[in-house]
């Protein structure tokens, strides 16, 4: 049975306020009646190499949905840094994160954090009961932790996994499909697909080799994905650029709408100029004359709130929030953004 007619059954029992769009009749809980999770104290997080062992244990509370509190509600633990970083740990029913020092530390120095240099961490977990477009989500307060990792004798190398994204906007190929990535290898998956305005089909499927012969993700409901051969394929609204997130383990995906323009000193950082897909060459291009000193970036969607600029250092990768890019002296160029990679760059050319 799906969960909103169990949520309906609830209703009738329990008498809890709920409301019912009329657009769809879809049920939607009253968040003003629940109280997100609580991330405990993190003073024990602490990277030494004599406690490499030693296991770690992230707890928070459980969310409290009130009279809907069912036992089905589900975490995410998320784990961020301001420039760098913002990856989800796990996806559990449980309310416990358990992690290694050397784990943790070992993703830190994977990451491109250097030893022995502390830097400010944020942990934060969000619950969600069924699927998150339920209107069920909740996010508790982020808890700041500064650690500083240890210069490791084996390190490993970087464990990132990768799926690939073949679909009818680029002949479903698989070998030359973008990739979505797991930088840790903890089965969760982000990455961007553009879905190009003159597509004929918004199909498409995640797989896990670049062919058929892996595992193949479609169609398994709303947010659901499905392994059989036989799944239909899995499919957007509209054409557009979109984050993806993908749980291999537990099955779940959801597209988010990110369409990036370039904003800056040009346009007095009031308006967004439109970006030009280079679907040979899979980036964005905008040409443009600029006067020395000028400054841009790109944010997505006309709003602030998911942004990139330049990393510090300037090494030609972009994060979120990153600073303006200054264009060195007065001419036509054209400016390129690559979102098909796991960390998304750019590069300028004077023409």
């Amino acid at each position: 049975m799906k969960k909103i007619t169990y949520f309906l059954a609830i209703f009738m029992v329990t008498l809890v306020w709920v409301s019912c769009e009329k657009d769809d009749d879809k049920a939607t809980l009253d968040l003003t009646e629940t109280v997100a999770p609580v991330i405990g104290d993190l003073s024990h997080l602490i990277l030494h190499e004599d406690h490499a062992t030693d296991t770690l244990v992230i707890l928070w509370s459980e969310a409290d949905y009130g009279p809907l509190s069912l036992p089905d509600v589900t975490y995410r633990l998320y784990f961020m840094h301001a420039d760098t970083v913002n990856i989800m740990l796990t996806e559990t029913e449980s309310t416990a994160y358990n992690i290694t020092v050397n784990s943790l530390n070992n993703r830190l120095i994977n990451l491109g954090f250097a030893p022995d240099v502390s830097a400010d961490f944020q942990f934060m977990v969000s619950s969600f009961i069924a699927v998150e477009d339920n209107g069920t989500m909740l996010h508790s307060d982020p808890v700041t932790v500064s650690l500083a990792p240890f210069e490791s004798e084996d390190p490993g190398e970087p464990d990132v996994s990768v799926l690939w994204v073949p679909g009818a906007y680029q002949g479903w190929s698989p070998a030359t499909a973008p990739n979505v990535y797991s930088p840790t290898s903890n089965d969760i998956y982000n990455g961007y697909v553009h879905f190009p305005a003159d597509v004929t089909s918004l199909d498409f499927k995640f797989t896990n080799q670049p062919d058929w012969n892996g595992t193949n993700y479609g169609d398994g409901g709303e947010g659901l994905l499905d392994t059989d051969p036989g799944a239909s394929d899995l499919s957007v609204d509209e054409p557009g650029t979109y984050y993806m997130t993908v749980n291999t383990e537990a099955l779940t995906w959801s597209p988010q709408v990110r369409n990036y323009a370039l904003i800056g000193t040009f346009n007095d950082w009031s308006d967004d100029e439109p970006l030009t897909w280079d679907n040979e060459e899979m980036v964005f291009t905008v040409t443009l004359d600029f006067v020395a000193g000028d400054m841009f970036k790109w944010r997505a969607n006309g709003a602030w709130d998911i942004n990139y600029g330049a990393n510090d250092p300037d090494d030609g990768t972009l994060v979120q929030g990153g600073a303006d890019i200054e264009i060195p002296e007065a001419g036509n160029y054209t400016i390129i953004l690559n979102l098909y990679a796991l960390v998304p760059t750019y590069e300028i050319i004077k023409n």
